[in-house]
């Protein structure tokens, strides 16, 4: 049955490249939301492009079903359900032409008439406030002018679906700030799709209505904002690092590594007298504002992340170099 809240529903999932033997990507369901931002994020390796290539229509899986809109993708179609969707990658091919013959460039490639072209171009270039260098040359743009190009020719398609391939990646701090905001009139002004891989797991937080994070091909259960490797003790219902021993759920059975949720671990400067049963001492190793919220790092044996308000630093009155507490309860951690 059709879903409209669904774009695109993945169950069982395998793809795998030809001419190897290990699966590149393994899902045993997932739902990316229909008219919201799904950010995908995860190391190097974990599947973040393969998955991207499979909503882009650019392969088809090789084993279980892929649903677009409700109707099963396979690969006779795939040229169709490309049409309808639109790709940015990290490195943008502009010519060396103007900024709207840029812009235009797949409308032209689809036969679209020229009047029609410059008239549909000219709306997304204001848009995005790109009218003022229509003229401009390609070769004179800054990153985020090139960038912004590149997905105003993806817009001027009006794909049902614009997908990012790591937009971050190769962008200053101000110009990621702007491409941040660019993303929030998009979602203002169209009713599209957008999904984007990301390695930065903090920022997709802040930007995204859901998050998905992939480790080895598969979607974890948890970002890996604060990911450790070590082993289970389940006689002493710990999860052993090299470093520190981590308190888990009872029902926890196996497991090569552990993750705690940035938003699940609360700061104190003395160990809380609560039901928590994780408590680590250690030291602040940097503050910086993310998304709206403040961003701590502390070195407990572990790094671990947290997220908390400016209303709680300022509460705790701590600074770079204090000694504080994390505390965290058991039922957080995630063992996978």
């Amino acid at each position: 049955m059709l879903n409209p809240s669904v774009a695109y529903a993945l169950t069982d999932v395998g793809f795998t490249y030809p001419g190897t033997a290990g699966e590149a990507l393994s899902i045993n369901r997932l739902d990316i939301p229909a008219n919201r931002v799904t950010v995908l994020v995860g190391p190097n390796g974990s599947g973040k492009s393969t998955l991207l290539g499979l909503l882009a229509f650019l392969h088809a899986p090789t084993g279980g079903e892929l649903l677009y809109q409700g109707a099963p993708v396979n690969g006779k179609r795939l040229r169709d359900y490309r049409r309808r969707v639109g790709l940015v990658p990290q490195n943008p091919y502009l010519l060396h032409d103007t900024v709207a013959a840029n812009v235009e460039l797949g409308l032209k490639l689809r036969g679209t008439p020229a009047a029609k072209r410059r008239v549909l171009a000219q709306s997304v270039m204001e848009q995005l406030g790109l009218d003022r260098l229509a003229d401009r040359p390609a070769r004179d743009l800054s990153g985020g002018e090139g960038q912004k190009v590149a997905i105003a020719r993806a817009l001027v398609l009006d794909p049902e679906v614009l997908l990012f391939d790591e937009p971050f990646t190769y962008l200053d701090k101000s110009i990621v700030a702007e491409f941040e905001q660019l993303v929030g009139v998009i979602r203002e002004n169209r009713s599209q799709t957008i999904v984007m891989s990301s390695h930065d797991q903090l920022r997709a937080s802040a930007l995204a209505d859901k998050v998905v994070t992939l480790f080895e091909g598969r979607v974890a259960p948890s970002s890996l904002i604060n990911h450790f490797q070590g082993q289970v003790d389940q006689a002493a219902q710990l999860f052993r690092t090299n470093k520190i021993n981590i308190a888990i759920p009872e029902e926890t059975s196996a497991g090569a590594h552990a993750a705690v949720e940035a938003n699940q671990i609360v700061l104190s400067r003395q160990t809380l007298d609560s039901s928590m049963r994780n408590h680590f001492i250690g030291r602040i190793t940097s503050l910086h504002e993310q998304g709206g919220l403040v961003n701590v790092t502390v070195q407990a044996g572990e790094n671990f992340q947290v997220l908390i308000t400016r209303a709680a630093l300022r509460d705790l009155d701590c600074h770079l170099g204090d000694e504080i507490t994390v505390s965290f309860k058991s039922s957080a951690v995630k063992v996978f």
